[in-house]
């Protein structure tokens, strides 16, 4: 009887022990899995935390303050979409003309012109980038290229017209100014300019009549009112 008794007991307690052992097993295989899930939330966490810190480095959207860092910003993406778009070269030289850059303008108005060697406006801004820099030749050179793409377009003549008087070039100027006012004679400025240009060879009568062509057109002219002021006296 007692050996059957301590036989029971014997079955009880190894039955006991396997209890707590899954238990002990569950319990460890539990851990485990949280052990295991609580790493992979922190690798996750640590790879999030990474990718917002190199977005905020290296990708940050530029700062745009002004209209022309705007325009900077907008041809320098036009181009990047599309390599050959030539008014985009030219629309980028503008900007740094602007931000007084001359020797960028000409890189990227050379490049226009190798897409459109037509270009009018290429050859303008070429004009304005050289004589920026003190190249004059090279200034004129293009003025003419683009006045003889657009022989209507006053601009051209009336910078061939600043630069030749700058160079004391006057039959050159004389004749770019008035090519400038018969495309368009309202142009106060090549009227006075071209007054000088008389009054500097000589030609008092013709500069009295130039300045009074500009005063008409812009009656608050100071310049052109004190040349012709100390011409009539």
């Amino acid at each position: 009887m007692t050996s059957q008794k301590d036989s029971e007991n014997a079955k009880e307690a190894e039955k006991d022990l396997d209890t707590a052992t899954n238990s002990a097993e569950t319990r460890s295989e539990e851990i485990s899995l949280w052990l295991a899930g609580t790493i992979v939330f922190f690798l996750i966490l640590v790879f999030v935390v990474a990718g917002l810190i190199v977005h905020k480095v290296y990708f940050q959207p530029p700062v745009i303050r002004t209209a022309v860092e705007r325009d900077l910003v907008r041809y320098q993406a036009a181009i990047k979409s599309n390599p050959k778009d030539a008014g985009a070269y030219i629309g980028l030289a503008g900007v740094y003309l602007q931000t007084e850059q001359p020797e960028k303008a000409i890189k990227e108005l050379n490049t226009a012109l190798e897409i459109k060697p037509r270009s009018w406006n290429a050859h303008f801004e070429l004009g304005m980038a050289y004589d920026a820099i003190g190249e004059k030749n090279n200034a004129i050179s293009h003025f003419w290229q683009a006045a003889s793409i657009d022989p209507e377009n006053e601009l051209a003549f009336y910078q061939l017209g600043m630069l030749y008087s700058k160079q004391k070039k006057y039959t050159q100027a004389i004749e770019a100014f008035k090519t400038t006012l018969r495309i368009n004679p309202t142009l106060a400025d090549a009227h006075y300019f071209l007054g000088r240009c008389y009054e500097d060879t000589g030609k008092v009568d013709n500069a009295k009549n130039e300045y009074r062509d500009a005063l008409k057109y812009v009656t608050n002219y100071p310049e052109a009112k004190k040349a012709l002021e100390k011409l009539e006296h």
